[in-house]
Parts: C-alpha cells; structure tokens; sequence
C-alpha cells in the first residue's frame, strides 16, 4: 500500500476539519431531540393496544403540539426538527416544520373541537393562535421572518403554500376575519407569488389549483392564472382506475393517494363547482382497488417519498363521506388504525418527529429533496380524519376487517399495470408490477456512513435517488420492503 503524500494528510486533515465544523453547527439541531419531554412519548401508549380508541388520537395530536412546541422557532413561523437537510436549504426546512403541521391544527379546530390544547406541564395551546401569529409572521415581506420570495422554476415554497392555503381555508372563521387589512394583503400577496411560476410538470399543478380556489374561496379570484390549463394537465396524467402517472413520463405509486386524491378531495370541498364530475368518478375507481394495499402488518411500500408511508389511508379517511357505498367508515377507520398503530408499533415516531424512513430514519431511502420536517406529509391521513367533528360516524362505528383481513385475493389494477395479491394466514400484501422483467430485483445505491455524516454537516453529497430499486422491482412485499435486501 503506497505512502500518502505530505499534500494528500493536509487534504485529508483539512476535510476533518470542515466536517468536524460542520457537524458542530448541526449540533444544537441534533440536541434538540433530547429537549422533546421525555414523558410526552407516553401519549402514543394508546397505539400499543389491540384497537386504538378515539382518545388515543386525541392525545396523538396532543404529542405533535408538543413537538410543535418544542421545535418551533421564536416566532412561530417554523420549526427546526432534527434530522437530515434538504436540498432546498435550512430556510425551507423550517417553513415545512410551519406548513405541514398546520393543516392537522386548522382541521382540529374547524371540526368543531376545542382549540386549546392541554400540553405536558399543565401548559395550554391554542392552536388556532398558532396559526395566525405564524402566518402573519411569515408573510410580512418587511419582517426578519418573512419566507421569502419564489425565484425559480420549482421553488419549494410553492409546495409549501399549498398546505398554508388549505389551514388558511380551514380556518377561515377564526384566523382570516381577525386579520387587518394590511395583514390580509400580505398573505394573499405572498400566496399570489406562485402566479407565473412554472411549477414541475407533475402533481405540483394541484397545489396552483388548490392555492387558487382559496384564493377565490376568500375574494380573491383571478390570481392565479392558467389554473384550468393545469388541471387539465393533471387530468391527462390519468391512467384509468383512479390511478395517475406524476408527470408525461413520471411512474406509477402512492402519490396517486397522498398527492394526488389528497388534493383533488380538498379541491372538491372547497369549491364543489370545479370539476366534480371526474374527481367523484376517479376517487370512486380509485377506492375500488386502492383499499386492497392497506394491511395490519405494514405496507408493499414502492417507489420515492417512502417517508410520507403513515399518510397512506387518507384516501380511505375521505372515501368514508364521499363513497360510502365503497368504502364503510368501519373500513376507512380499521384502515387509518392499522398503519398509525404498526409504524408507532415500529418505531417511527421518536422524541415528537416522524422519522426520515420507514420504521426508523434510513439515509439510503431518503429523497435529495427531504429535509427533517418533510416526512409530516404522514399527518395528511390525520387532517382527513379530524376534518370530521366527533360526532361523525368515521369516529363512532365499530371498526370492519379489511380485505386482507377477510380472505385471499388477487385484484388486477389496469392503470398502473399492477397485480396486488393479499395473504390472509400472514396479512401480506404484494404487488407485482406486470411490466417489469420477471427477475427485476434492483437493490438500493451505497450511501456509506461517511457520506451521512457530509450530508448532515453540508448537505452534500447529495443522497441518492435509487430508482431502479423504488420502481424497477417485479415485487414489492410487506413482509419485506425493498430497501431491507
């Protein structure tokens, strides 16, 4: 083994150095974790049983208004979660910890629920308050605090947006009547800024559809043009059954119910009149197979974001008001019990954040685009549940076994050219994607150890993407996923 030169020890020497400086900088953020009350992890204890009751939600959102406490910044206008950046950068990743919780707060309190929430301590939240003082914080183009502007093609805050618009909407009653004149033009001024931006041509055309109808839902029409003209694109990414395409040449997965139906249900409630014809029809093919990939014992998790894995029953949640005749509110309700109860079961929820993974945080599954507060798209599946008051018959009927619960199966989905196949004797559920070679098992791409601790520090190297193995696979299990071989 040759000797390293003198220049190669001082490269060496230099790059320890810079890593040692970066890691130190991340240090606070990676203490934080520990600052999360160690008692507040009992509230999840409700998931340890057979069946989760309704109060074992109730203090569900209790634990992430504690998290939400523990993490937010002095304003309120972000939260800095611990874990692995983005690649959109630190400023980012505090708005989502802001944008993707919110919506869970605006459904609580829009449902009819007290909005002030009991914390650890004998500590009191109100929830509703949290958004507001947030929104104007962030809003405010002359404040410190402002989220800044959306230069570029695929801003990230245009995402973002999206969810801010849907709390906004939700909480139009109680947030946006008490805002003044000068706070209200700031908001829909800041919203306004996705106008003319092109956005990436997949299901980010919804979050202009949907950022729009708020707009309009709140006297604002008009602000966002050619919205149609992306709704149509969005239309003709439709494969059949239900099931969409994320973009003209984009793949087949579980973006059909998290992005996808996700919004197209919310677009739908907010303004009934835009398109209800196609949406009622896809949603209701959709729930025709969709309901056939949710288990007790995980899920046949495929392709990219396996982070937002726990968002997955939110379609179901929806279906239960919108196609009752398809899916039963005991099903859409065992539905949403099984996968909080299995990925809390398996250590996905830790000092008050969902982790970068799918049991536990895992580097070489984690998109280049998620930063720590990326995986609260889960709660997407709770905003669907909580929208409906307590009274609703989702959180009053007797919970229904779901299909593999009942028997095997072998349903053909045309659209993405699937074949989902259930095992009752081992609640496993497959799919075989019918279009891939027979013998197609692609694994993962290295990401070693070394790389980790670079991308934690800087941000880079950037994680892989590791598509073959999230879409090139002939089977997709959940007694094993793919990134376990």
């Amino acid at each position: 083994m040759p000797l390293k030169t003198t220049r190669e020890y001082v490269q060496e020497g230099q790059e320890l150095t810079r890593l040692a400086v970066g890691l130190g900088r991340k240090l606070p953020g990676l203490l934080r974790r520990y600052r999360f009350p160690r008692a507040a992890e009992k509230l999840l204890d409700g998931f340890l049983s057979d069946q989760p009751e309704n109060d074992a939600y109730h203090e569900l959102v209790r634990y992430f208004a504690t998290s939400w406490v523990t993490y937010r910044n002095q304003t309120g206008c972000g939260a800095v979660f611990p874990g692995l950046p983005s690649w959109s950068g630190t400023e980012c990743d505090a708005l989502e910890g802001f944008s993707r919780m919110m919506p869970l707060f605006a459904a609580w309190c829009a449902s009819g629920r007290d909005p002030s929430i009991a914390l650890p301590g004998n500590r009191q939240l109100l929830l509703s308050e949290e958004f507001k003082r947030g929104l104007i914080a962030g809003t405010d183009p002359s404040a410190p605090t402002y989220w800044g502007d959306m230069p570029g093609k695929s801003n990230q805050r245009i995402v973002e947006a999206a969810d801010i618009a849907l709390s906004l909407w939700l909480l139009r009653d109680r947030v946006w009547c008490q805002l003044n004149k000068d706070q209200q033009k700031a908001v829909v001024n800041w919203l306004s800024l996705v106008n003319g931006r092109p956005g990436l041509d997949n299901n980010w055309h919804l979050f202009f559809v949907l950022i729009d109808r708020v707009l309009a839902s709140l006297g604002h029409a008009g602000r966002i043009e050619g919205v149609r003209e992306r709704f149509d694109r969005i239309k003709s990414f439709h494969l059949g059954d239900g099931w969409f395409k994320d973009g003209p040449e984009g793949r087949v997965d579980f973006y059909s119910a998290w992005g996808f139906h996700y919004a197209l249900t919310w677009i739908n409630r907010i303004d009934p009149e835009w398109d209800p014809a196609f949406i009622d029809a896809a949603q209701a093919r959709f729930l025709k197979t969709y309901r056939y990939l949710i288990g007790p014992q995980g899920l046949p998790i495929m392709g990219r974001s396996v982070q937002y894995r726990i968002a997955v029953a939110a379609p179901l949640v929806a279906g239960a008001e919108s196609h009752p005749a398809i899916v039963a509110a005991g099903e859409a309700r065992r539905a949403l019990d099984v996968t909080w109860q299995y990925f809390i079961q398996h250590g996905a929820l830790r000092h008050g954040i969902i982790s970068q993974g799918y049991h536990g945080s895992n580097a070489r599954i984690l998109d280049p685009y998620a930063g720590p507060a990326s995986s609260l798209w889960s709660l997407r599946s709770l905003v669907m549940a909580f929208y409906y008051p307590p009274d609703h018959e989702f959180w009053n009927s007797e919970p229904l076994p779901l299909p593999v619960e009942q028997g095997d199966y072998d349903v053909p989905i045309a659209g993405p050219g699937w074949k989902v196949t259930g095992a009752r004797a081992t609640d496993t559920i497959t799919i075989e994607v019918m279009h891939n070679p027979e013998d197609a098992c692609p694994r993962l791409e290295h990401f070693w150890r070394k790389h980790a601790l670079q991308n934690l520090a800087f941000g880079s190297p950037p994680r892989p993407k590791s598509l073959e193995a999230k879409y090139g696979r002939r089977f997709y299990s959940s007694a094993r996923p793919f990134f376990m071989e």
